[in-house]
């Protein structure tokens, strides 16, 4: 967390941040882009490096699902599902609109994908901390007209147990018992349930157990509490217009709780989640100082996706980080 004089000079960068000066021409993936602005509470916390920014362009998005290294993202292709990538619409701006996903998971492009070469994956998951951020625009009457079949969102998988099928194993414990904690940036579900359209939910859920056994279905789960994904937007928020989507993550230290932040349009949308370190306690992780700690060993793999019917437009999305070392590159 910064301090009392973090805090002000944070708030005195805030609005010139938001302005636009941050996201000027956004580079492809073909190297770290150091010289773009990093937003003020990223870089309270040391994550000055852009590790990652990326419009879309046939250069950054492998639409041909070559699985080859060099691209930002790629077609979602996991558990068994794989983006129609007839419903990816590349536009002549650099921004991308996703037509929606009919496969089930709300997922149609990733930052990192399987491949049959040594690492078994390509792509990039990022580890060790980072600010992330999306320019994300949709119609909120479409989601309405839609009613649940997913939902315009902007998320996260970590790459072990997902694209690396066999890295979520919980230490300690019996073999297949797994633990993972997945990232919802942003998630317009809201709506369908009849809530204000200002709202939106991002939050954390840690995944546990041997699947289809602990739990009895599915993987037994940790989420956060009813109220706190829910994140309130000022009244008369134009969805279609394009607003900037963030999250801070902050791993734990022997010394400091971690904890992660949401964003929108650079105002912080609380509350926060913070955990202890996670040393690899025993499950279960309900109601415990580590839950959501599992976070800090994983690297996350960027999502991006929606629901049939509910066309959703990216501009870019950037990372921020003190430096790659802690993420997963091929």
């Amino acid at each position: 967390m910064y301090d009392a004089v973090q805090f002000f000079q944070i708030q005195s960068l805030r609005r010139h941040w938001v302005a636009g000066t941050a996201f000027v021409g956004a580079c492809c993936f073909a190297a770290v882009a150091f010289a773009a602005e990093s937003p003020p509470w990223a870089a309270a916390v040391g994550y000055t490096a852009n590790t990652f920014s990326s419009n879309f362009t046939a250069a950054t998005v492998d639409l041909a699902n070559s699985g080859k290294s060099g691209f930002a993202w790629y077609p979602w292709s996991l558990y068994g599902h794989h983006a129609n990538t007839s419903a990816l619409r590349i536009n002549a701006d650099g921004s991308i609109t996703l037509m929606g996903d009919t496969t089930g998971p709300n997922g149609e492009l990733v930052s990192a994908t399987a491949a049959h070469n040594s690492a078994k994956f390509v792509g990039t998951a990022f580890g060790g901390g980072a600010y992330i951020d999306a320019e994300i625009k949709f119609d909120p009457e479409d989601v309405a007209n839609a009613g649940s079949k997913g939902w315009p969102s902007f998320w996260a998988l970590p790459i072990e147990g997902s694209v690396l099928q066999d890295g979520a194993q919980w230490q300690g414990q019996p073999p297949g018992y797994k633990h993972a904690v997945e990232a919802d940036f942003f998630e317009y579900l809201y709506l369908p349930y009849k809530v204000p359209r200002n709202i939106y939910g991002a939050g954390l859920h840690d995944w546990y157990g041997i699947p289809n056994v602990t739990c009895g279905h599915g993987m037994c789960a940790q989420h956060m509490q009813s109220q706190e994904p829910k994140r309130i937007t000022p009244e008369g928020t134009d969805f279609t217009q394009y607003h900037h989507f963030g999250f801070l993550w902050v791993p734990a230290t022997d010394a400091t709780p971690g904890y992660v932040r949401f964003y929108f349009d650079g105002q912080s949308m609380g509350p926060d989640r913070q955990w202890s370190k996670f040393v690899n306690q025993p499950p279960p992780p309900t109601n415990q100082p580590w839950a959501f700690g599992r976070l800090d060993q994983q690297h996350l793999v960027l999502i991006l996706g929606t629901g049939p019917n509910e066309p959703m437009t990216i501009r870019s999305v950037n990372v921020w980080q003190a430096s790659t070392s802690n993420n997963l590159h091929q």
